[in-house]
């Protein structure tokens, strides 16, 4: 169950990089202003991975949960999808500041998970 939960993981960090491509390419496709319908036209695939996402974080857990892989592993599930729902609501929500967060946001989820996943795919190969 630690190849899976590292797969996983592994999964999700590249579903983040995705992430910030989608957004590059909607902010690209709206550069000089856009309708509300056209801004969530172009964001779509961007907000649907975000959506994919928290689950893909819930996933995480769940495995770090079921191999009983210690108590950083399951923290770092947790924490994973909670950044994850945190950024609907950042996106969503709330005045210009706020919303300036979900970017930040991102690049520490994907610090966190590329950290992560990195560790675990050396401990994998120190092992072998």
């Amino acid at each position: 169950m630690a190849t899976v939960h590292r797969v996983i993981l592994s999964v999700f960090t590249l579903g983040v990089v995705v992430q910030f491509f989608l957004a590059g390419l909607g902010v690209f496709r709206v550069q000089g202003g856009a309708s509300d319908s056209h801004f969530d036209h172009v964001f779509a695939p961007h907000r649907a991975l975000g959506n994919v996402l928290f689950i893909v974080a819930l996933l995480v857990l769940l495995a770090a949960l079921v191999a009983r892989l210690g108590r950083g592993q399951v923290l770092l599930g947790l924490v994973l999808a909670l950044l994850v729902f945190l950024q609907s609501i950042l996106a969503n929500n709330g005045p210009s500041w706020v919303r300036a967060l979900h970017p930040v946001v991102a690049v520490l989820i994907l610090a966190l998970a590329g950290s992560f996943t990195g560790r675990l795919w050396r401990a994998h190969r120190a092992a072998l």
